[in-house]
């Protein structure tokens, strides 16, 4: 048995480590939700689940609060992902968390 064989065997029952994260988060577009990530695809993805909840966390910020009313453009649902889109449990609270809900 080769080593690669081996070691995709042994893989298979463990949990993996992600190989990074980005910030998932839903935008207004022509009057529907449209999924959107930041970094995009082809991009390298962020390190460290910290820094993505905090960059998460300014974005929420930044894009204003939340309103009962949804226009063009607004931005909700914000969270944090790995690279297979799987959401990633906040370290403070070891919960998964969405800044910015939609109401």
């Amino acid at each position: 048995m080769h080593l690669k064989e081996a070691m995709q065997m042994i893989g298979a029952g463990w949990i993996q480590r992600p190989k990074g994260f980005r910030v998932r988060f839903d935008r207004r577009h022509e009057g529907q939700w449209v999924s959107e990530s930041f970094p995009s695809e082809g991009e390298s993805l962020f390190n460290s689940d910290v820094m993505a909840w905090e960059l998460a966390r300014r974005f929420a910020e930044a894009t204003g609060k939340t309103t009962t009313q949804e226009s063009e453009g607004d931005i909700s649902e914000i969270t944090v992902v790995d690279h297979t889109g799987t959401p990633v449990k906040f370290y403070g609270t070891d919960a998964v968390r969405v800044l910015k809900p939609r109401i």
